[in-house]
């Protein structure tokens, strides 16, 4: 008959706070987190069975999971869709992906609302762009369209796309000055329909010209 193991420490991980090593003798049975360490109820002197060890290992492999987005997340902002594609590979399946989701979710590590807000709010600090350009820089970062759609009526609701394309036009043409009139022109309307302004805004920004766009060399 196999002995069972028995655990004999319970101590915090020295690289991951948020981790206990749980030991029996000098063999690591797991690295989990805290929260699992009471929930499972683990103590000294307590006997590991099969299925105390495969519950073991499952919360293991969530912890580490867990510990993959938390880097990832450290290293860049990411939605929720751009998350779970970057840590699958990690995930021993679709359900304990979904899981570890959900968990970050509810401790406030992972929350699309915020990160599209702020990924956002730090594009239009870079300068004034249209509806069009905010919306497929948050749809290429993965969030999803009703939220897109939310964000940017909120952000540029109050805006004037006039005046943010005319003031977006000013800038472009300091590195169209030197052109001709006409080339300059459509040269500038191209920049500004690429920053995502609506034809209207680009007609009448070009019809405004920007003071280099006139003045003499």
């Amino acid at each position: 008959m196999t002995e069972l193991l028995t655990i004999t420490d319970i101590i915090p991980d020295p690289r991951e706070p948020d981790l206990c090593r749980i030991k029996s003798g000098r063999h690591l049975v797991g690295r989990i987190r805290r929260g699992d360490v009471e929930h499972m109820r683990l103590a000294v002197g307590m006997p590991l069975g099969p299925d105390t060890l495969a519950e073991l290992e499952v919360r293991q492999q969530r912890a580490a999971l867990r510990l993959h987005a938390i880097r990832s997340l450290s290293r860049a902002a990411a939605s929720r869709q751009r998350l779970a594609t970057r840590i699958a590979t990690h995930a021993a399946s679709t359900e304990e992906l979904e899981a570890v989701l959900d968990e970050l979710a509810a401790d406030g590590l992972l929350d699309d609302e915020a990160t599209a807000t702020r990924i956002a709010e730090e594009k239009l600090r870079a300068g004034p762009i249209g509806a069009r350009a905010l919306s497929a820089t948050l749809r290429r970062r993965g969030f999803e369209p009703a939220l897109v759609e939310q964000i940017v009526a909120t952000l540029l609701g109050n805006r004037d796309e006039y005046a943010d394309a005319h003031e977006a036009a000013e800038y472009a043409m300091r590195s169209l000055r030197h052109l001709p009139q006409e080339t300059a022109t459509r040269r500038l309307a191209a920049r500004l329909a690429r920053k995502g302004f609506s034809e209207e805004a680009i007609t009448q920004a070009i019809q405004i010209p920007p003071s280099p766009l006139d003045s003499s060399p």
